[in-house]
Order: structure tokens, then sequence, then C-alpha cells
């Protein structure tokens, strides 16, 4: 009886404080065709004032998802996509169960629609899972506005620069104006902001801007060291915040949970000549020509947060500070293993970067299979002239086909092939695994939390293995 009444209190404690909302619980996608989209957009908001999470998604199995956070802060939203792969024609109907933390019963979101035409690869279709690079054609771009605000007084920040950075590259820096804010054309996507002010702490986190989002607040926090520092604000110029409510909008106000490492965190092995020279010095007078394979993990756990955004940026840092008498090669692995990019001389460094952007995660973490295939390429250009290096990226330990990756790093690093590991946002469990990794290879770990350690860690490491001595 106790029981009962514990549980039945437990049931009124969540239901009571419910605060996840969905946009919508009914989905009619209409008549498919052959070329037709078969995802829609979802933004879900915590309006309450506690964190939630989503717990589990139960599903058909002709229904994929993703979701661009699993963590919702007080009064912020994020987008939740899905995507249907309907294997027959004719109408069709799909109830996709999603479990949050603020309450015990799901929230079921209805699919429907009626399929026309059927793509020309029915597997390739049945198979493919939806990414935040997709964006619905039939969605034209809109004006975005972003604005910096000071975390504590919500006063709109002035001449912050708000670097933006899409699918590894670049899109832009853009200064913010007296309100704080700017606007920009904008199509619906995955983004990554880097934002800085004087007198106060960077802030960079990834966010889905699906269509309904029209407004981004990035909400900065002040840097007491520099307290001192910022001249006094004057309050005649600090302007009022829009009365017009957008369709939407999203907080970027994701917990700091990883700490960014720095640089000196990646060089800490580096012989004294080395630290003697520019940190971005990478002249074949003092570094051999490079043989490096990247093994690159792409399984689903890529998917969250700002990781798939890092490890492209990263390798796009680095291509950038490459030479042409470098050879670089990309091998992926998730269900399996596969060569991306055979050694291709850095010369064609476009060519390379496209590679990049075709990354995409999907299934499980063959690391085991990954790395051998990693080994065949290096072993292509293996030459005791250059620095030969297989360095893999991952977010986490490799889970499939795995068991007898050791010996094969110890017996090529005694043929000169030396094995790293990056670490891209790993939690602390999986890190000591992989510095474990590295040590058989005689490499180093290399941790990637930030943008600061996407732009550098990478390149030093590259150093590091290649510095002939001064």
């Amino acid at each position: 009886m106790q029981q009962r009444v514990f549980f039945f209190s437990l049931f009124l404690c969540f239901a009571s404080s419910a605060q996840t909302i969905f946009s919508t619980q009914s989905i009619n996608l209409g008549e498919l065709y052959a070329n037709s989209e078969r995802f829609a957009d979802v933004l879900v908001t915590n309006k309450g004032n506690k964190k939630s999470y989503i717990l589990r998604v139960e599903k058909p199995a002709d229904v994929v998802y993703l979701a661009s956070s699993d963590l919702l802060l007080p009064d912020s939203s994020f987008s939740f996509r899905l995507q249907v792969n309907p294997g027959k024609k004719g109408p069709f109907s799909y109830a996709v169960k999603v479990y949050t933390s603020d309450n015990m019963e799901p929230t079921t979101i209805r699919i429907s629609g009626m399929v026309k035409e059927l793509p020309m690869n029915d597997l390739a279709n049945g198979m493919s899972c939806p990414d935040f690079g997709s964006e619905p054609s039939r969605v034209e771009t809109s004006e975005l506005t972003i604005i910096t605000v000071d975390e504590d007084t919500r006063v709109p920040l002035a001449k912050t620069t708000v670097t933006i950075i899409r699918n590894g590259t670049p899109a832009g820096a853009w200064i913010t104006g007296r309100k704080g804010s700017f606007q920009q054309e904008s199509i619906p996507g995955y983004f990554y902001f880097f934002a800085s002010h004087d007198g106060y702490f960077t802030k960079e986190a990834g966010v889905y801007v699906g269509p309904k989002i029209k407004e981004i607040t990035i909400p900065l926090k002040m840097d007491p060291s520099l307290i001192a520092a910022i001249p006094t604000k004057d309050p005649e110029i600090i302007p009022e915040l829009p009365e017009e409510v957008p369709t939407a909008t999203v907080e970027i106000i994701i917990e700091q949970q990883l700490t960014s490492q720095q640089t000196d965190s990646v060089i800490q092995q580096s012989i004294p000549e080395l630290a003697t020279l520019p940190p971005t010095n990478f002249d074949q007078t003092y570094f051999k020509p490079v043989n490096v394979v990247f093994v690159l993990d792409v399984s689903s756990s890529m998917k969250l947060g700002e990781k798939m955004e890092l490890m492209k940026y990263s390798l796009n840092q680095l291509v950038d500070a490459l030479r042409p008498e470098d050879h670089i090669s990309l091998v992926t692995y998730s269900d399996g293993a596969s060569v991306l990019l055979p050694p291709t001389d850095c010369s064609q460094k476009e060519a390379i970067k496209n590679k990049v952007a075709e990354l995409k995660p999907h299934g499980m973490t063959a690391g085991g299979k990954g790395i051998k295939l990693g080994y065949k390429q290096s072993l292509q250009q293996l030459s005791p002239e250059k620095a030969n290096l297989v360095i893999i990226i991952t977010d986490g330990a490799f889970n499939k086909s795995s068991d007898d990756y050791q010996k094969v790093v110890r017996k090529y690093a005694k043929k000169g092939i030396t094995f790293s590991v990056v670490g891209i946002q790993n939690r602390p469990n999986d890190e000591r695994a992989m510095r474990e990794a590295a040590e058989f290879g005689k490499g180093r770990y290399i941790p990637i939390n930030k943008l600061v350690d996407a732009q550098f860690n990478l390149l030093q490491e590259i150093r590091i293995a290649s510095f002939k001595g001064i």
C-alpha cells in the first residue's frame, strides 16, 4: 500500500511539473514523390524553471530521428527532426513516443502522409538518417536576428564579435551594433557560434536553427578578473529590446560542463627546442614531410552536440597548415570501415575539404576495423624520411570489433608509425582508455572540447611528431 501511495505521489509530482512543450504533435507530410523531403522539424521548449531531458524515443522501424540536444535548460528550445522512410506506396501513419524527464507519460507525435512515388534507390532511402546539414528545399532564406546580452543584467552588448561556423567552415564574423544585435539572411540548419566581448568570457555552442526560429540570444558572463578594465556603460545609449515577439526564439545557454584544454596541454611532452619556435611555425627546415591517416569516428554518437562540427573544423584548420609535400588520407568507421580519401598530397586543399564536408554520422562504432584500414593506408606512403602517423578522432571508446586493436597499434609502432588519439568531448572514463591507446602507439592523447582546441591542438600534435630538432 505504501508503495502505491509513493508511486501515485511521484506520478502527481511529474504530472504537475510537466514543462517540456512540443510545438506540434501532428505532422502531415502530404503527398511524397521520388524527390520529396521526408522529414519535418518540431520545436521543443522548456517552459519551466528546471532542466529537463529527453530520456528515450520509441518509434517504428520506418522512422528515424535526430535531436540537436538531449538537454533542455529553462526557457530554452531545440529542434527535434523526424524523418520517415516508407518502403511502399500508399498512405502511412506513424506514432512516435518521446519520454522526457519531467513527465511520466510520453508525448506522442503522429506523422502521416501519402507515398505517391518511391525514390529510385529504395534501399538507400530506407537506411538514410536525418542530419542537421540537410535543409528543406521548400524553405526559403529568412532573416535571423542574433543578440548578445549580459547574462546577469540582460543588457544588450554592443561591439560583440560573433563568428558563425557551418559544416566545419567559418561562414563569417559579425560585430553587434548598438542594440547588441545583427541580422543575417539564413536558411535552417546547424550553426556553431563563437562570441567574444571585452571583459566577458567567450561563449561557444552549437544550435540547430529551425524554420520557426527567428532570433537567437547569446548571454555572456562577465569575467571578474577584468571588471576593473571594463569602461563604464553610458545609460543613455542602452537600447530597449524590441516589443515585437518573434515567431520563436532560442537562447544559447548550453551548460559549460567541459573545461577547454589549453594548447599547452597538447605540447607538454614536446622537447625544449620545439618550444622555442612560434606555435604556428611549420617550416620544412624544422619539420619532416608528413604522412598522416585520420581514422574518423562517424558513428551515431557523433551527432550529439557540437562533436561533428568540432571534428570538421579541426581537420579543415590542419589542412590549411599542411604543406604540398605532406600527404593525408581519411578513413571513416561506423558499422564498418571505408576509405573516404586515399593518400592525397596537400596541395589539393579544396578537394580534401570537400571530402571533410561529406562526413555524416550514423550506425555503430567499429573502431578496430577503422584502425586496421588506417594502417593499410599509411603503408602506401610509409617512409623513414617522413613522420608517419595514424590519428583516430573519436568521442569515446571503441565498441565493436575492437578487441585486438592494441596488438595492431603495438605492431606498427615498432615499424615507425605513431598512433595518436584525438578525443572529441570525451567522458572521463573514455579519456583514460584513449590515453592508454595512444601510449601503445608511442603517440599522444589530444583533447578537443572547444573551438580553441579545434583550431590549434591538432597542428601541435603534427608538429611534435614531425619535429627534426634544431
